[in-house]
């Protein structure tokens, strides 16, 4: 019963966030942008030793990958119209 509960910080949001954008990804079947989203989530684990500016510096580089995976605006318009295709 004296067991100490863990803290619940910013950390297991930004994990959370990191999964969700996995999952976004996954619906358009951007493998860069499933990688870098659950990068995200591993790279907010609070266990790990990254502190502040590197693990600033990751996040930021993460982002910036998981923006540019996705296909462009026309391909996306292509597949939704087409679901038996893709």
């Amino acid at each position: 019963m004296n067991e100490q509960k863990a803290k619940f910080t910013w950390h297991y949001y930004v994990m959370a966030a990191g999964a969700l954008l996995a999952m976004l990804a996954a619906t358009l079947g951007s493998t860069g942008g499933i990688v870098s989203g659950l990068a995200i989530a591993v790279i907010s684990t609070p266990k790990l030793p990254f502190q502040g500016l590197t693990r600033f510096v990751f996040y930021i580089l993460f982002l910036i990958l998981y923006v540019f995976a996705f296909p462009d605006p026309e391909v996306v318009r292509e597949m939704m119209s087409q679901p038996g295709k893709y």
